[in-house]
C-alpha cells in the first residue's frame, strides 16, 4: 500500500488485549500505554479529549522519505511528495484511528489514546470485547476513507474546473487532490481485503468467523496460517516492488503471528490479548 497500515490495538493492560496491532480488548483501561508515553506528546486531541503520541521515529521517517522524493524528481514534485508523506498521509492516519476510537464509544468502550508510527496508527481502546463490538470497531477505521475520498474528490473538482480524471498531469494542486484520494482508496480496500492478523481485515476475519458460530479453538490456528501465509506474500511483494515500507508491514505482522503461533502451541490463547476474552466464555465466541 502507499502508507502505513492500520490498526486498532488494545493492551494487555486494559483487560483483554491490544498491541500496535489492531487489537481489540474487553475491560475497562487502568492507565496509559506505554507506547503512548514513550512518544512525543500533542496533546488531547480537540472536541474527544482523546491523547495523541507520535513516535519519535515518525517524523524522521517523513524527513527520510521527502528527500528521497527531492532526489528522484523536480524540486515541484519533491515538494507535493513531502505534503503526500507528511500532512497528508499524517491526517489520513489520524482520522482512520479515529474512526476506530468513534467505534469504541459507539459500543460503550474506552480509549487510552491514539500512536502515529512510521508503519501507521494505533488507537488503544478498550471494549466489551463482544465479536460483533469488535467487528464494529475495526470497519470504522476503514470506513472514514469513504468520506475523506469524497472529500479530495470535491477538492479536486472544484480546483480543475470540474475535471476529476484521476490522470497525474503534472498540475501541482490537483494531483495533490489525486494522490489523496489513491491513498484513501489504496488504505481501504488493503484493510479490509488482506484478513491478516493483526491489521483491520484479520480483526474483521476473526470477529466474522466468531460471530458465524466458529469456535476460538478453531478460529486462532485458522487466523494463524491465513496470516503467516499473507505476511510471507506481503514480504515477498515489497522485495520484488523494492517497497521497504511492504516488507516492514510484513515482519511485523509475521512477528503478531509468531506471538499467536506461541499461544496456540502452548494452549496459551487465554493470555493472547485477540482470544481471551472468548476462552474465557464471554463475547461472542463462546
Amino acid at each position: 500500500p502507499r502508507g502505513p497500515a492500520h490498526v486498532m490495538a488494545t493492551n494487555p493492560t486494559y483487560g483483554n488485549n491490544d498491541l500496535p496491532l489492531q487489537q481489540n480488548s474487553g475491560g475497562p483501561i487502568k492507565e496509559t500505554p506505554a507506547q503512548l508515553e514513550g512518544g512525543f506528546q500533542c496533546g488531547n486531541i480537540p472536541f474527544t479529549g482523546i491523547p495523541l503520541a507520535v513516535h519519535k521515529l515518525f517524523p524522521a521517517y517523513i524527513v527520510l522519505s521527502s528527500i528521497v522524493g527531492f532526489i528522484d524528481a523536480t524540486t515541484e514534485a519533491g515538494l507535493l511528495n513531502m505534503l503526500i508523506v507528511g500532512p497528508v498521509l499524517f491526517s489520513t492516519v489520524l482520522v482512520h484511528e479515529l474512526g476506530h476510537c468513534a467505534g469504541t464509544f459507539y459500543t460503550g468502550g474506552r480509549v487510552a489514546g491514539i500512536l502515529l508510527w512510521p508503519l501507521g496508527g494505533l488507537a488503544f481502546v478498550g471494549s466489551s470485547g463482544e465479536a460483533r463490538h469488535n467487528l464494529l470497531i475495526s470497519l470504522a477505521g476503514p470506513a472514514t476513507h469513504l468520506p475523506q475520498s469524497l472529500f479530495w474528490l470535491m477538492m479536486l473538482a472544484a480546483g480543475n474546473q470540474g475535471d476529476v480524471s484521476m490522470t497525474l498531469q503534472g498540475d501541482f494542486g490537483p494531483d495533490l487532490c489525486r494522490q489523496a484520494i489513491i491513498i484513501n482508496i489504496s488504505l481501504l480496500l488493503f484493510n479490509l481485503c488482506v484478513p491478516a492478523y493483526p491489521l483491520d481485515g484479520g480483526q474483521i476475519f476473526v470477529s466474522s468467523l466468531l460471530l458465524c458460530g466458529v469456535g476460538v479453538n478453531t478460529v486462532a490456528p485458522i487466523t494463524l496460517g491465513v496470516s503467516a501465509t499473507l505476511s510471507v506474500a506481503i514480504i515477498s511483494l515489497g522485495i520484488y516492488l523494492w517497497n521497504f515500507m511492504a516488507v516492514f508491514v510484513g515482519v511485523w505482522v509475521l512477528y503478531q503471528n509468531y506471538q499467536l503461533y506461541q499461544c496456540v502451541k502452548e494452549g496459551r490463547l487465554e493470555q493472547h490479548p485477540l482470544f481471551a476474552k472468548y476462552v474465557q466464555g464471554g463475547g461472542d465466541g463462546g
